[in-house]
């Protein structure tokens, strides 16, 4: 555990530079570069032992590299299997390189380079979104989920056109994620639901809705294998349970409690002020907790939802930014802070995320 203590304290040391140097009027461009490089040089020389799927990413990459370009239609990989064609191809261009550990450091370049650009695009405070990516242990989930995860990171940057109501740009994003991780469908709703005003009575609906679904799960099921295409049916098989959700909905539980530890800083006025301003985001964590809730009856739905969890990061320092006072936002980060290293912490004691612990270079 002590390269990721090693991580978590570099962060740290970093956000104390920041501050620091904010009274010096200096950048903090060289701060999100070290944030981001140090996140990515861990990533990118990993073993083959650390996550749980990097040797089945390995596996295809060889036996792609392996493979005519003519015999794609016909790929398969054994106990793995079949993966989308935009993930295959991607595999492929990058096989003149014959060493397995290539796919790692391209998918970890990918990732590390998708959530620093959603960070640096959406974030009020750069710093602290990345320190939450790595202390709520996104970071180390990701290596384990390595091209769902880089799909949800490239699906964030379509966020601006769902608020924009511009379906078209939106649909090229999910019909480009598809193509790496067929899980990106679990967006596409998202884009309905922002269309629909926020008030109470919405709200009640969308909870009511939630708890019907939940409830009479199995003719909700029946419903989506009618219209779903063939090749998406495996992602909500109805015969599938799942036994262990405790993760998820601590993962979930973590999100709702750092976002409401924000919002009551806020007087009732301006928490009311803050959902009709953000709808979309309200939105966002209705739909993630719905699929929480389908998580406990099918394992595909903690999928979907984990697709969505990271974006607690833009969320939480957004929140802060709207506080008028400097100082009540200097001390609500600190709180933030420790909140998300005493989390870490636990985690990493109580599970080993991802099976990404011991940590081992790769060699």
């Amino acid at each position: 555990m002590i390269v990721y203590y090693s991580i978590l304290a570099s962060l740290l040391y970093l956000g104390v530079i920041k501050k620091l140097s904010e009274k010096y009027g200096k950048s903090e461009n060289i701060i999100i570069f070290l944030s981001a490089l140090l996140l990515l040089f861990f990533a990118a020389m990993r073993s083959i032992n650390i996550g749980a799927d990097t040797d089945q990413y390995c596996s295809h990459f060889l036996k792609i590299a392996a493979t005519d370009w003519k015999d794609f239609a016909n790929y398969t990989n054994g106990w793995y299997g079949d993966i989308e064609t935009g993930y295959k191809i991607y595999n492929k261009l990058f096989s003149i390189f014959k060493n397995q550990q290539t796919i790692t450091i391209t998918n970890s370049i990918l990732q590390i380079g998708l959530i620093s650009l959603v960070i640096i695009k959406q974030s009020d405070n750069k710093w602290l979104s990345f320190f939450l990516y790595f202390s709520l242990c996104f970071y180390q989930t990701a290596l384990n989920l390595t091209p769902s995860s880089f799909v949800s990171y490239f699906l964030f940057l379509s966020f601006p056109y769902i608020k924009d109501q511009k379906l078209i740009k939106f649909l090229v994003f999910i019909g480009v994620g598809t193509l790496f991780h067929t899980s990106a469908i679990f967006f596409i709703p998202l884009y309905f639901l922002s269309k629909i005003k926020i008030n109470k009575k919405t709200v009640g609906i969308a909870i009511a809705v939630s708890i019907m679904i939940f409830v009479f799960y199995e003719y909700f099921i029946k419903m989506i294998l009618m219209i779903l295409p063939q090749k998406y049916l495996w992602y909500i098989d109805g015969s599938r349970e799942h036994k262990g959700n405790t993760v998820e909905l601590a993962v979930l539980i973590v999100q709702i409690i750092a976002i409401a530890f924000c919002i009551f800083q806020f007087k009732k006025e301006k928490q009311i002020e803050l959902v009709r301003s953000n709808q979309f985001v309200v939105w966002f964590l209705i739909y993630e907790v719905l699929l929480y809730l389908l998580s406990m009856k099918s394992p595909m739905f903690s999928r979907g939802a984990f697709l969505f969890s990271p974006y607690v990061i833009i969320i939480v320092p957004n929140i802060i930014s709207k506080l008028n006072s400097q100082k009540r936002k200097l001390y609500i980060t600190i709180g933030i802070v420790i909140y998300g290293t005493l989390l870490y912490i636990l985690r990493v004691h109580v599970n080993n995320v991802g099976t990404t612990m011991p940590y081992e270079f790769f060699t």
